[in-house]
């Protein structure tokens, strides 16, 4: 019995199906729709499949450990796309090649190797901007105002941050027919310049907003309870305690359904401040203890030590808790 020949639209379903899971937040379902092994198995397999599946698995991953707080090996993935280029020449699809490309250039900026990100960063834009891509460029361009915007943060260079602006303004623009997933994205960055450094809460507010309602329109679901959150702690800021209360406790139960980790405990920590700030201690303890037990669930360090920080502060109070 001959093997099943793999054509091409078969690996383009099965990217899809892996995509929606994905959104969905079904991680391993998501990952393993594309198991590089099994695939490897057909006949007429190329390597052209062998990117495509190994870069969306790599994104899974990355989201996935973003969820759970886990460290990616970023060493690892390097080695895996690099086993792709003395092959590479056999690559027919162009567009392919700069996905690897683009793969490529992410994975050595994580090994911090930047001469090489660079090199392979130039490759890949060139090639979809010869095919006219805009939805990946939009991707290409996001990821570096990203890289930026993060370096910057780093430094702590407000001045440097505040040039960004017309930077993510620009590309909104320019971006915002071809992908809700990137508009989504630069927006959310924009607002938080508007929200930490300017300490513009109105326009910083819009702006979560917006990108929120793209990110509920695609029906992206791991991000959703950051997304909550930030509206939180803006409303928060505003001193809108109840609208605040509401972002914070849809970003802990979307956070407790998807199991992202970090969103557990932050928000109810969050709404223990509101609480202790309007002199409601007991309130506040109960919120401190459940984000402790969440985060002590989760192994998750800081949220535990964030949690005790705050239930002996209680302690030491007038609000003594017993």
């Amino acid at each position: 019995m001959g093997q099943t020949k793999l054509e091409d639209s078969i690996v383009t379903l099965t990217l899809n199906l892996s995509d929606r899971a994905l959104y969905d937040a079904r991680f391993e379902e998501a990952k393993n729709m594309v198991n590089l092994s099994y695939f490897k198995n057909f006949k007429d397999y190329k390597i052209e499949h062998g990117v495509l599946l190994t870069v969306q698995k790599l994104r899974i991953d990355g989201i996935a450990n973003n969820v759970f707080n886990k460290r990616t090996n970023h060493r690892e993935n390097l080695n895996t796309l690099l086993n792709f280029l003395p092959d590479s020449n056999k690559i027919e699809d162009t567009e392919v090649l700069g996905q690897l490309y683009f793969a490529l250039s992410q994975a050595y900026r994580s090994n911090n190797i930047i001469d090489s990100s660079l090199i392979y960063h130039d490759k890949s834009l060139q090639i979809f901007e010869d095919h006219g891509n805009f939805e990946k460029i939009a991707e290409i361009r996001a990821y570096d105002t990203s890289v930026k915007h993060n370096m910057l943060l780093q430094r702590g260079d407000k001045a440097k941050i505040l040039e960004l602006i017309p930077e993510y303004e620009k590309e909104i623009k320019a971006r915002k027919h071809y992908s809700k997933y990137i508009l989504a994205y630069n927006t959310r960055h924009l607002a938080q310049i508007y929200r930490r450094q300017l300490l513009d809460y109105e326009k910083a507010l819009q702006l979560f907003k917006w990108s929120l309602e793209l990110r509920l329109e695609i029906g992206f679901k791991p991000y959703l309870p950051a997304s909550y959150s930030s509206l939180g702690d803006v409303y928060m800021k505003m001193g809108e305690d109840k609208l605040a209360i509401a972002m914070y406790t849809e970003s802990c139960e979307l956070a407790e359904e998807i199991g992202f980790i970090r969103f557990q405990s932050y928000p109810n920590l969050q709404i223990g401040d509101i609480y202790l700030n309007t002199q409601k201690p007991e309130k506040a303890y109960k919120y401190y203890l459940k984000a402790l037990k969440l985060a002590s669930k989760n192994n998750f360090s800081l949220g535990i030590d964030q949690s005790i920080e705050r239930i002996e502060k209680l302690n030491t109070t007038k609000y003594k808790m017993h």
